[in-house]
């Protein structure tokens, strides 16, 4: 009887994990794709799950691309910090790419999309794309170019 018991509760638990994210629930998580993670109140929550940095042909560290996440929001965006100003307008750009987790481009958005805060232009230090889904069966990595240096963030 104990044993029965056990193999029911595994059975639950496995059941209830494939069935987490009810296709409501995703087709709502969906419907971040594209906007601000700031004005959402994703950003409150946001951590970086992965970071690189931008180095240029000269091997000068002009700045870091991150990729944050939220909990909250099963959210992802790129985010790029300059070590100095911007000298010129479009400096500087990251984008967050949106793939499934068997490897097909779902999206992609750039500081420069709406829902981001622009390019960085002369004088400013850092951009925020717009964000994309990244719960349950899905994955994003982060892209920074700035001054002729590019970097590209692992996984996650």
């Amino acid at each position: 009887m104990k044993k029965l018991l056990n193999i029911g509760m595994i059975f639950t638990f496995v059941f209830g994990l494939i069935f987490a994210v009810s296709p409501a629930q995703k087709a709502f998580a969906l419907s971040y794709d594209g906007t601000n993670p700031i004005t959402t109140g994703c950003s409150s929550d946001g951590v970086t799950k992965a970071s690189k940095h931008i180095i240029d042909s000269n091997g000068y560290y002009l700045g870091t691309v991150y990729l944050k996440w939220s909990y909250k929001c099963q959210t992802s965006w790129a985010y790029m910090k300059l070590t100095n100003a911007a000298p010129i307008d479009a400096f500087g750009n990251a984008t967050v790419y949106s793939y499934t987790s068997s490897g097909t481009k779902r999206t992609s958005y750039s500081c420069a999309s709406s829902g981001g805060n622009g390019r960085i232009n002369r004088g400013q230090t850092s951009c925020h794309s717009a964000q994309v889904y990244n719960g349950v069966g899905y994955k994003a990595y982060a892209f920074g170019a700035a001054g002729g240096g590019t970097a590209k963030t692992t996984w996650y």
